[in-house]
């Protein structure tokens, strides 16, 4: 173990040797090295920040104007609960004091062995909401979603979920896209409230980053090119019509939310981001919940472009819908794998440079991190301060790397045909 007199000549050699390796590495050599990072991180991820400051800025300049300014037609906002007895009265409340006129709110109980049915059963008996309760669970968040739409009257459904508190204007912001008929559905924008139990650990603020910068930037940019795969079950909106015309909710993959979005994206319509439309979600506050979360979503993910691979058959399908899927499949699933065979590549074959290239890959994979970051703060409606910023280490380095793993766990386990459930 070097003792502290040892150390800084320890250093001062690892850094003399790192800067005269920078010296010798030609642009050729360092694509060859660093090809992945380059293609797959660096270029991706800095361009989508900058287009979507460009696009921030041109909505600035050019405010978007929607085609019905009066659009209110009757909406019918879905709450499925299972066992939700901790925060089911909140979510009642929050639906109720939302700001929309022709809206009526449906909870189902899904079977629950808790207080739930019980604690929303005054508002029901008040008028306030609809309330439903099936004995048995369906087993599938699917399930306790269509047995609400068999008495949906709304022309539009909006799906939230029971750990899920919506602000009071979101209901019009999720609402004012679909007065263009070219959209058939809209992503509501979730952020991180806190923890399950009320906690606001290193956890839960790391999901808050994370929903942070992959809900400002991913699903921003996905619609801005109309490459959107995702409303999330969480907060979206969709016409009835298309849902009901499309057998409603299957029950067949682990996430609903994936699988009707891919139905209704089949139709050839837009499906786009409402970014002003906020609500706030509760997160996993451990690591087991965070990784059975995690892994239900992976599989659930993979699950659902099994089913619809005929996506990738191109065909009938709109360009951009198999561009998406295909781009989905590339950075999500393959590219663990094209990560896993450059680290046994660099490993192998450069040992002598080895420190050097992990040395350099941390500090760009750092330097995307926080340029991400500050855009997605940048383009969020929510400008809080960058209490945060003190996590790029940790999820650069920590989170985002285990997350991987939990991902290839997942689509181990689809391979393996092991059982998941809500």
């Amino acid at each position: 173990m070097l003792s502290h007199a040892d150390f800084l000549p320890a250093l001062n050699l690892l850094i003399e040797g790192f800067n005269s390796w920078l010296q010798r590495l030609t642009p050729i050599d360092f694509f060859t090295i660093f090809w992945p990072l380059i293609i797959f991180d660096f270029i991706r991820s800095i361009g989508k920040c900058l287009i979507l400051l460009a696009h921030l800025l041109y909505r600035k300049l050019k405010p978007e104007h929607y085609v019905a300014q009066n659009f209110s037609p009757k909406l019918s906002l879905i709450i499925p609960a299972h066992n939700e007895e901790k925060i089911i009265v909140r979510a009642i409340e929050a639906a109720l004091e939302a700001d929309y006129d022709q809206k009526e709110i449906i909870v189902v109980d899904d079977g629950s062995r808790d207080r739930t049915y019980e604690l929303a059963y005054p508002y029901a008996k008040r008028g306030l909401i609809k309330l439903f309760r099936r004995d048995v669970a369906s087993g599938s968040k699917s399930g306790a979603l269509n047995f609400g739409l068999l008495f949906a009257a709304g022309d539009i459904i909006v799906t939230v979920d029971a750990d899920t508190l919506i602000e009071r204007d979101s209901l019009k912001e999720i609402v004012k896209p679909l007065s263009n008929p070219n959209v058939s559905a809209v992503s509501g924008n979730v952020m991180v409230l806190r923890g399950e139990h009320g906690a606001n650990n290193l956890l839960v603020k790391l999901q808050a980053y994370e929903y942070l910068v992959s809900l400002e930037l991913g699903r921003r940019f996905n619609a801005l090119i109309n490459t959107l795969l995702i409303i999330s079950g969480a907060f979206g909106a969709f016409w009835k019509k298309h849902v009901a015309s499309l057998g409603q909710y299957d029950s067949d993959t682990i996430t609903e939310d994936f699988d009707i979005t891919l139905k209704v994206r089949k139709l050839g319509k837009r499906l786009t981001f409402a970014d002003k439309a906020i609500s706030w979600t509760f997160t996993p506050e451990t690591w087991r919940d965070w990784r059975r979360q995690r892994i239900r979503w992976s599989r659930g993910q993979i699950e659902s472009l099994w089913k619809h691979r005929n996506i990738f058959l191109g065909g009938k399908f709109d360009l951009m819908l198999i561009l998406a899927a295909y781009d989905m499949v590339l950075m999500d699933i393959f590219l663990l794998f094209i990560r896993l065979g450059w680290f046994i590549y660099i490993f192998i074959y450069m040992q002598q440079t080895l420190l050097y290239v992990i040395l350099l890959s941390i500090t760009i994979y750092l330097t995307i991190e926080l340029i991400m970051l500050l855009t997605a703060r940048a383009l969020s409606p929510r400008k809080t301060p960058l209490k945060n910023i003190y996590l790029v280490p940790v999820m650069t380095l920590l989170y985002r790397p285990y997350y991987s793993v939990i991902r290839l766990k997942a689509y181990l386990e689809w391979i393996m045909q092991k059982k998941s459930a809500w």
